[in-house]
């Protein structure tokens, strides 16, 4: 959630930015948008819609979903910032994908976040036990006083630096984004 905050926010701000015209991203063309969708409509099932009775199914989904998003950031690699996005996708996938499917997060930043999974709901993101990779996990946390809080990660971090880059060159440079599409 606080991804897409934050790129709500970059939004905003690429849109009152000097030199800086929204319309430009209409002559992006990003390929197979349908896996964004799919990935996101997963992460919402799996953390806030389906029960979590059936945590192996959960996490699995949760994986799945970071594997969509990692088809769709290689099928669009040649935009700015893409890599970036892609990155620290797969720093996340990693830290998830080595802890059983749920994101490790110190019980420091749950607590300086406010926040907490719903009950009887999949913990995308919870304090594991022995965790590994744990410094890839949400161990950054959102001020629990904003309306929007929560924990991050390095990954989370990197994502939002990448779509900050694609705002930035895509909608101040529209001569060379045709350059920059990939083709195919």
């Amino acid at each position: 959630m606080i991804i897409l905050v934050s790129c709500l926010l970059l939004l905003l701000v690429a849109a009152v930015a000097p030199r800086s015209d929204l319309r430009r991203l209409s002559e992006v063309r990003l390929r197979h948008t349908w896996l964004v969708w799919v990935a996101l409509v997963a992460q919402v099932l799996v953390i806030s819609v389906l029960p979590g009775d059936h945590q192996t199914l959960s996490a699995g989904a949760h994986l799945a979903s970071y594997a969509v998003a990692g088809v769709f950031a290689f099928a669009n690699r040649g935009l700015p910032g893409a890599l970036v996005v892609a990155a620290g996708g797969a720093l996340n996938f990693a830290a998830i994908a080595a802890n059983g499917g749920t994101m490790p997060a110190t019980a420091e930043a749950l607590h300086r976040s406010g926040w907490q999974p719903a009950p009887g709901h999949f913990a995308n993101s919870a304090v594991v036990p022995h965790a590994r990779l744990s410094w890839l996990g949400d161990v950054f946390a959102t001020p629990s006083w904003l309306p929007i809080h929560s924990v991050f990660s390095v990954g989370d971090i990197l994502v939002v630096l990448g779509v900050a880059v694609f705002l930035q060159r895509c909608t101040r440079q529209s001569e060379e984004i045709a350059a920059l599409v990939p083709q195919g």
